[in-house]
């Protein structure tokens, strides 16, 4: 096989593709692609565990901790102790990365839809199914 028909390769250009679409679109935000797909993740789940934030974006926690520390020094986040357990850290939104909500799941729906409108409701169907599938790979 050729190296440029293997999957990691197709992947990897798909993937710059995406990065760079976002890429674009978040400069005026001054937001890198890792803190944009957490706001969105907390858009749909404010007030969450840090592990459970980790697990629902794919991320290692000390991957996590890098990106919401930048996150929490623009005042987009708020990093918050459980009284009851202080080793349980939960993450919230602020009014600023709220007031952003509108602008930003904008940006995701619209780039999920410029890559998505390339493929057949069939195609779209059978292209979740695999990457889900090579998702459980180990």
């Amino acid at each position: 096989m050729l190296f440029q028909e293997g999957i990691c390769f197709s992947l990897i250009k798909v993937s710059r593709q995406v990065t760079r679409t976002y890429r674009e679109r978040l400069t005026q935000y001054g937001l890198s692609q890792p803190q944009f797909f957490l706001l969105i993740a907390l858009y749909e789940e404010d007030n969450i565990l840090i592990t459970r934030l980790a697990e629902k974006v794919a991320l290692d926690k000390s991957t996590l901790t890098g990106i919401l520390d930048r996150l929490e020094r623009n005042q987009l986040v708020i990093r918050q102790a459980n009284p009851n357990d202080r080793r349980a850290l939960y993450v919230r939104l602020t009014e600023r990365s709220r007031s952003l909500r509108g602008a930003l799941t904008h940006i995701y729906d619209t780039a999920n839809q410029h890559f998505l409108s390339q493929l057949t409701d069939h195609e779209r169907k059978v292209f979740d199914e695999i990457l889900h599938k090579l998702g459980r790979c180990r």
